[in-house]
């Protein structure tokens, strides 16, 4: 979608809506008795133009179904659908259908612990094993302090992600969800680096059923959903809710989906909600934790939970957090900022944003029924509340330069060299260096040249898009490292794209591992069910093919003694444990919690 004009299409608006008010002001004074003027809709020109960026966008990135809710303190101004809930049938979309909203789900958990802390049930601070008795992980790094309930919410608990489940006849309860972790290992020392996991926040739901004593799905209706007034929202679809549920579109058909991979995440991303529901769980926030005279939260509560709780962890670079929210700043043209919270979700076929201006209590709800829209959603809510923050405050927001306001410059080849390396990214193993005196790096089948520009920046383009990198050494880790970029609800500031790493060479006994792995024959389905161990730029090399049509990732390895190899670089799925075992003369691997046997051995080493 083209956003290159976004924000001179906003001031443009206010211009032409003050002409137009001119106008019509002018043609009602005509006659001897002017009609009673009708009063204004402060938030008339915000809902013309986002409608308008809602139906040229939907037509140009192909959305099928939009919901979206604006609300102002106490009062939902807007709430309107688009398109269609369900295509085939021509049944629309309105304020009232019910999306998936994937891991804006975590922002409800999260509260539902926070309202267990203020009861005294749950300590924030103290290892989470003394609430739930059947938590167990391996750690590998005696350095690290107990994982406690902060860590869970702030994504700092170093908890590795679990894909096993897709397809079991039942979905897997957050007690057996335990039992499966019990033989994984911890990513990294607790709170030295955020990474995001969704099983982390599962983890968080067990500990809502312990302090509750209650069954997760329940405890959420009795405590926050009931007392919300949320009739029509659910970690589990309801009967009731069938036949406003949107029908969601993705890559992979929906008769091949995992039937319980979802409701088996549970706390991480199962609710299904409208918009109209999903604005009273906003209206309670601008309200300071209260929903109507009831307390759902104290306000101290929730100023703890929009506090940034990752001041001084230099790894997680610009990334700010809350208690499982995001923080960040929208600047205005007065030189101010304003303070903005958030958290999008997605499924395999739903995509979603919510966000807020609490010093200005305005927020607003966007959800959309296909996986394409990644950048869409973000991109409808940030416009929204800019609009609306014009509308209610005359504030301005800043629009932010799409690329970085560098120029191109010229560094010494000495310089470029020292860059030299191979580093483990999340495209997979990229092999960096000097090539007739460019930077160039080289992926599986890309050769990306790396311009310098000013401000230590490199620019390249990747299928098209402009890709902007620098590299660093940060906490004794040498990175590269990317620049955001709009949508900001999306990312921004500096992420890693991958860690240099040093090369080894495998034992024979390593070598005697690779080959084509499958799931087990009369084994169950998993969300993903084959992977290749390969070699490749002296390492070893973890191809994992999911269950989404084209969808592959390549892990880089780093083998630990002779039963388990280590996810290489820095961030989300890194730092993650592959075991293996042989029974007889079978091998398996086990990933994610996913057990796979070693089918076709590689024919030479």
């Amino acid at each position: 979608m083209n956003r290159e004009h976004t924000f001179s299409r906003r001031q443009t608006l206010y211009g032409c809506t003050a002409l137009l008010g001119f106008g019509l002001l002018a043609a009602g004074c005509d006659g001897d008795n002017p009609p009673a003027e009708q009063p204004k809709d402060p938030y008339a020109e915000v809902k013309m133009e986002v409608s308008r960026l809602i139906e040229s966008g939907m037509a140009e990135g192909k959305v099928p179904g939009l919901s979206i809710a604006l609300v102002d303190d106490q009062e939902v101004v807007w709430a309107q659908g688009f398109g269609f809930a369900e295509q085939a049938a021509r049944r629309p979309a309105t304020a009232e259908t019910l999306y998936e909203i994937g891991s804006i789900s975590k922002l409800f958990t999260a509260t539902a612990v926070m309202q267990q802390v203020e009861r005294g049930r749950v300590a924030l601070d103290r290892p989470i094993q003394e609430l739930i008795p059947d938590f167990t992980l391996q750690s590998r790094f005696p350095e690290s302090g107990p994982i406690t309930p902060r860590n869970l919410l702030t994504h700092h608990a170093g908890i590795p992600e679990q894909y096993v489940g897709a397809y079991t006849p039942k979905v897997l309860s957050l007690p057996e969800r335990m039992e499966l972790l019990r033989q994984e290992h911890q990513t990294a020392p607790a709170e030295q680096i955020w990474a995001y996991s969704n099983t982390g926040l599962v983890v968080a739901g067990r500990a809502v059923e312990m302090a509750s004593g209650m069954e997760f799905t329940a405890a959420m209706k009795q405590n926050l959903l009931g007392p919300l007034g949320m009739s029509q929202s659910s970690f589990r679809v309801e009967p009731h809710m069938v036949p406003n549920m949107s029908v969601g579109h993705g890559s992979l058909a929906t008769s091949h989906a995992p039937p319980h991979w979802l409701d088996g995440e549970g706390p991480a991303g199962s609710m299904r909600s409208s918009v109209l529901d999903m604005s009273r769980f906003i209206k309670m926030l601008l309200a300071n934790g209260k929903a109507g005279e009831t307390t759902i939260v104290q306000p101290e509560t929730l100023r703890e939970m929009w506090r940034q709780q990752n001041v001084g962890a230099p790894l997680d670079l610009d990334t700010r957090v809350g208690i499982t929210w995001f923080l960040d700043d929208l600047s205005l043209a007065n030189g101010q900022s304003a303070r903005l919270v958030h958290h999008g979700g997605a499924t395999l076929f739903f995509r979603s944003m919510l966000a807020l201006l609490p010093e200005h209590k305005l927020g607003v709800i966007v959800l959309t029924n296909t996986d394409a829209a990644r950048e869409f959603s973000p991109f409808i809510a940030e416009e929204a509340l800019a609009l609306a923050l014009k509308a209610k405050t005359g504030l301005e927001v800043v629009a932010r330069p799409r690329e970085p306001q560098v120029q191109p410059v010229t560094r010494p080849v000495e310089e470029l060299r020292a860059l030299e390396g191979l580093y483990a990214t999340e495209l997979g193993p990229m092999k960096v260096a000097v090539e007739n005196g460019d930077l160039v790096a080289n992926l599986t089948a890309l050769r990306l040249v790396l311009a310098p520009h000013q401000q230590g920046l490199f620019k390249t383009e990747l299928q098209g898009t402009p890709l902007w990198l620098s590299f660093d050494r940060i906490a004794g880790h040498d990175v590269v490292l990317r620049q955001g970029s709009e949508p900001r609800l999306l990312w921004s500031g500096r992420q890693f794209l991958g860690e240099r790493i040093t090369p080894s060479e495998l034992t024979e006994s390593w070598k005697r591992r690779l080959g084509q792995y499958g799931v087990p024959k009369g084994g169950p389905r998993e969300f993903f069910e084959r992977a290749r161990l390969s070699q490749g730029e002296g390492c070893l090399l973890l191809e994992i093919y999911s269950a989404m049509p084209g969808e592959a990732s390549t892990l880089l390895l780093k083998p630990e003694g002779e039963e388990r190899a280590i996810v290489l670089g820095l961030g989300r799925g890194k730092g993650e444990v592959v075991r293996f075992e042989r029974q007889g003369e079978t091998q398996f691997l086990y990933t994610k919690g996913v057990r796979l046997q070693l089918e076709s051995p590689a024919e030479s080493h």
